[in-house]
């Protein structure tokens, strides 16, 4: 359910029970004045801030069913959650196919290949990413950069691309180009909103030229890095030492202005997801305007709806009923034979 259809729906359901509410106010009203000395008392008339009480009761009860819509709505019982939802932020992942990534001296223990570890952390960072409005893409570089999936929702299908599938089988042989393949990632992105994406490298970093980056396009709004391997000691793979050049990375990682972060025995911290996970500003603002004041409205309107009655009792009229007192009983000497 969007915003505009939460504001209709609560408009138009309490404007619904402020009518009934007032025809039955309305009814009241005339039953009220055809008792109102018996009621009133002789005067016949009740304390001039009574009337105040229908227009009031009505408020409160359409306040009541306007803050509960709202705030039912915004408990995730009716949130649109179809394919079409709007799309606020993307998520570009680039991953690192290469033979090197194949090599086992990744994670804690140092026994894991480079690809396996490269879906764990891709598996931690999926699980702390809301879905409904953000995009998964993927891509695959070893000596160019190839589009796996563009703009889906599935985790897993991106999970299993990084461990499951040996993708370097399909590319020529030859040196690993991360340049190349981060600006021919940077065209596959320059049509989408500026500042929605955030690029997400993972590599070991290994046979990168010094020169020949471009800009990223204005879609990225932030460039996240992540190494894995060794980095102290390296493995031979093709006639020469293959191990995460963590210089590297750090120094595209700045050149970019984003961040590098070693990932073979870490996970990407929170914190460095904080864009990705941030909701639209517009969004966010207006749900948490629109909850509060459904809060407000709704401990208002029931505080009202049940103070009134005693308001009324204690206060509405200047004359009270009593009862007389119990005559006294007669004594039996008293009682006539």
């Amino acid at each position: 359910m969007t915003h505009e259809q939460i504001i209709t729906y609560a408009t138009w359901s309490a404007l619904a029970i402020a009518a009934l509410a007032a025809v039955g106010e309305w009814l009241h009203g005339r039953r009220v004045a055809r008792l109102s000395r018996l009621a009133f008392g002789p005067a016949a008339k009740p304390r001039a801030w009574t009337k105040l009480a229908p227009p009031l009761r009505v408020a409160a009860l359409a306040g009541v069913v306007w803050s509960l819509f709202t705030l039912i709505a915004f408990n995730h019982l009716s949130r649109d959650r179809d394919r079409h939802a709007t799309v606020t932020r993307h998520l570009m992942i680039l991953l690192d196919v290469s033979p090197s990534m194949q090599l086992t001296d990744a994670g804690e223990s140092g026994n894991q290949p480079r690809a396996v570890r490269t879906a764990e952390l891709l598996k931690s960072v999926l699980s702390r990413v809301p879905g409904d409005n953000v995009r998964f893409s993927a891509a695959s570089f070893y000596t160019e950069a190839r589009m796996l999936a563009r703009e889906c929702q599935d985790r897993e299908l991106i999970v299993h691309f990084a461990a499951e599938v040996p993708f370097h089988f399909t590319y020529k042989p030859g040196k690993t180009d991360l340049l190349k393949s981060l600006n021919q990632t940077g065209e596959m992105m320059k049509d989408w909103p500026r500042k929605s994406t955030t690029l997400l490298v993972i590599s070991d970093g290994d046979s990168v030229s010094p020169a020949g980056l471009k800009p990223m396009p204005s879609a990225v709004a932030d460039v996240l890095f992540v190494g894995v391997g060794e980095a102290a000691r390296g493995t031979f793979i093709d006639g020469h030492l293959s191990r995460q050049d963590s210089a590297t990375l750090t120094q595209l990682a700045r050149r970019l202005g984003g961040k590098y972060f070693d990932g073979n025995t870490r996970q990407i911290p929170s914190d460095a997801l904080q864009k990705l996970n941030a909701e639209d500003p517009s969004s966010a603002k207006w749900q948490a305007d629109r909850r509060l004041v459904a809060i407000a409205v709704l401990a208002a309107s029931a505080a009202l709806l049940c103070l009134l009655p005693l308001m009324l009792e204690w206060f509405g009229s200047a004359w009270k009923a009593r009862v007389p007192a119990h005559p006294q009983r007669l004594k039996r000497s008293e009682v006539a034979p």
